[in-house]
């Protein structure tokens, strides 16, 4: 009786130790995502620089375990088909517009405000705070998580013929806009046409003249060869241009505790490296351009197109809900 009581023992114990072994081979287990963006894959590009920078900070902080293949240009669909491809789980992870989240998750909207932020500093205080926390939780009711912010920095307005100084100076131009709802109400403010148009018809639309122009930040201006297309570089700065570090909220719940702190430390590591290289690489880009022959135009009265747009920030707050705006606003005095 003892010797079949040990043998049992034996076995169960055998068998406790054969499932805490399996279970961590699972968790051991090497893991491969994909992260899509739209934007060419190129050196200097600053949804490459945020993808590039998260992908190795991955790669090192799981020791190998955690692998993040870069997709840029396009090629796994443009943003609104991978946001809704994370929404379902078909899409691992993307580095989206803020604006285009918004048109998913609507408190996105309050880093689309035109004319918020006076500089890349101030808006990283903000994105970086309490405030900004909230908002990445918001994505979460959409079935996406949104790990940390980067930086595609302030958008200024790009123009085939036409300079632009001051407000009268928008009206009647055809500007290539994201199907943002921000977007596009600051423009019909202005008294601009906005043009719904994807990213991947843009360059096109500039060359036959479909459009007069769009809103893209420096670094996208320059490492998409706009010198050769356009004319002008206005340099608005009308609205400020997070970049999003999203994954599946499917997919991020099937993880470990250690794993998601490594994605999220990760992202948040590369946002700030995104907002450094941008800092550091936009005045050179700016003179490179300048020598190529594009006209940079400097002298843009803001505090004219802030007296013209007093209304916008609270007809607008309805559409971003709760009290994200002026919670903002109070942050901003």
């Amino acid at each position: 009786m003892k010797k079949m009581m040990y043998v049992m023992f034996l076995v169960v114990l055998f068998g406790v130790f054969e499932v805490g072994c399996k279970k961590n081979k699972v968790e051991d287990m090497k893991k491969s995502f994909q992260i899509g963006f739209t934007t060419a894959a190129v050196e200097g590009d600053p949804y490459y620089v945020l993808a590039k920078n998260f992908s190795e900070l991955v790669n090192k902080k799981s020791e190998g375990k955690i692998k993040i293949e870069i997709k840029g240009g396009g090629q796994l669909g443009q943003e609104g088909e991978m946001f809704t491809g994370m929404q379902i789980g078909t899409h691992d992870m993307a580095i989206m517009t803020n604006a285009y989240v918004s048109a998913f998750v609507p408190a996105a909207g309050l880093f689309d405000l035109p004319f918020i932020f006076k500089d890349s500093e101030e808006a990283a205080r903000i994105l970086d705070s309490e405030l900004g926390t909230e908002v990445l939780k918001e994505y979460e009711k959409f079935g996406v998580k949104g790990l940390a912010y980067g930086e595609g920095g302030f958008r200024h307005l790009v123009t085939l013929k036409t300079p632009v100084r001051e407000p009268k100076d928008f009206k009647g131009l055809k500007i290539r806009c994201m199907e943002t709802e921000n977007y596009i109400a600051t423009y019909s403010a202005l008294g601009t046409n906005a043009v719904p148009m994807a990213w991947s018809e843009t360059i096109t639309g500039l060359q036959q003249g479909t459009i007069d122009g769009l809103d893209i930040p420096i670094s996208v201006i320059y490492t998409n060869g706009f010198p050769d297309i356009a004319k002008n570089l206005n340099l608005t700065g009308h609205f400020y241009s997070p970049l999003v570090i999203c994954i599946s909220k499917n997919i991020f719940d099937g993880l470990n505790d250690n794993e998601k702190n490594i994605l999220i430390k990760a992202a948040k590591e590369a946002g700030n490296i995104c907002r450094a290289h941008n800092k550091n690489s936009e005045g050179k880009m700016l003179n490179e351009m300048e020598a190529q022959g594009m006209e940079i135009i400097r002298d843009v009265d803001k505090v004219a197109f802030q007296t013209a747009l007093k209304d916008f920030y609270s007809n607008r707050a309805k559409n971003i809900g709760g009290d994200y705006v002026e919670k903002l606003m109070k942050k901003l005095k």
